[in-house]
């Protein structure tokens, strides 16, 4: 059954291949199914309040104030998230690979030197 927009062929063409992955799947019984997680970024909190209000959803905050919404559909869950702040959210992540870079090849990371103008 298609459902074809033909106004996004990006979008229809990730349909098709989602139905395609499901029809190899279900042809392929010994093939493990993949994570029943499907993520949707949304970068910001008022994306996902958005998101989930135009699809009835609950809105989850985490410990951090970033939310999320999610779609359950069976065993599938499609999760909306977005962040407070996404630039520090990046950065945070930046300086954690990073460090973590540094420690397995036996360094240290410090400041650089500010100079004074």
């Amino acid at each position: 059954m298609s459902t074809s927009s033909s106004q996004n062929p990006t979008r229809d063409a990730y349909i098709a291949g989602l139905r395609q992955f499901a029809d190899f799947l279900e042809q392929h019984p010994a093939v493990e199914a993949p994570s029943e997680q499907l993520l949707l970024p949304l970068l910001t909190n008022d994306a996902v309040e958005e998101f989930a209000a135009t699809h009835e959803l609950t809105v989850a905050t985490s410990k951090d104030g970033n939310k999320s919404a999610e779609l359950v559909f069976g065993p599938v869950v499609y999760r909306a998230y977005g962040y407070v702040d996404f630039s520090l959210h990046l950065k945070q992540g930046q300086e954690k690979q990073a460090r973590a870079w540094a420690d397995a090849n036996g360094m240290a990371l410090e400041p650089a030197n500010e100079v004074a103008a």
